[in-house]
């Protein structure tokens, strides 16, 4: 068992708390929040939304790869892999660059987006939870990005009444293709009312905190 402490604290969310690892800067340890239902299901159903994509893919590299559940003092917790810039930091969310950072090119950022987007089309990686929040931007040393999900429980919430997508490519390519399309779109929206945004951001902020 290991033990994880609040220093140790590098993202907090409203059902699960993001670790890092002792002494391994490559990698987090994602718990539920005092073990609630929804954070357990949440490391659930991200672990085999990552075997899912492993089983269907060799080779995925822009995803943040889970090794899997091991025991804390806070529960059990899921382990995946950090992405982390070239400079040693972690890498920052689409949502965190677009919204609270001034001196970006949005223009580059779409692009990198647009190629992303093209590549998961390309290889029909079906991730249907392309969430700004959820999508990190990791910073070369020349200034160039190379994007990763970070979280693959999107994979099962597909918000389907009949859930066509999960069982026919056609429709889980018509589905990403209309995913990939809102994904760019939001980059432009959302930098427009980034101060309605970070209000937002403060109030949930609050609640977590609380």
């Amino acid at each position: 068992m290991i033990y994880l402490y609040d220093s140790q604290i590098l993202k907090r969310g409203t059902t699960r708390v993001c670790y890092q690892y002792h002494h391994k800067p490559d990698l987090i340890v994602k718990i539920a929040v005092n073990g609630n239902k929804e954070g357990v299901s949440a490391n659930l159903r991200e672990l085999d939304g990552y075997q899912y994509l492993i089983r269907e893919h060799a080779d995925l590299d822009r995803i943040s790869h889970c090794l899997g559940f091991i025991t804390t003092d806070k529960g059990k917790g899921l382990v995946c892999q950090c992405i982390r810039d070239d400079n040693g930091e972690v890498s920052k969310s689409v949502w965190d660059i677009i919204v609270y950072q001034e001196d970006h090119d949005i223009a580059h950022i779409k692009s990198v987006l647009t190629d992303f987007c093209e590549y998961l089309r390309d290889n029909d990686i079906f991730l249907f939870d392309l969430n700004l929040k959820n999508i990190l931007l990791q910073e070369k040393s020349g200034g160039t990005y190379i994007p990763h999900v970070i979280d693959l429980k999107g994979r099962y919430d597909l918000n389907e009444f009949i859930p066509f997508s999960k069982y026919s490519k056609f429709f889980a390519r018509k589905k990403l293709k209309r995913r990939t399309r809102q994904l760019l779109e939001r980059v432009e929206q959302y930098r427009h009312i980034k101060s309605e945004l970070k209000k937002i951001d403060t109030c949930l902020n609050k609640e977590i905190f609380s």
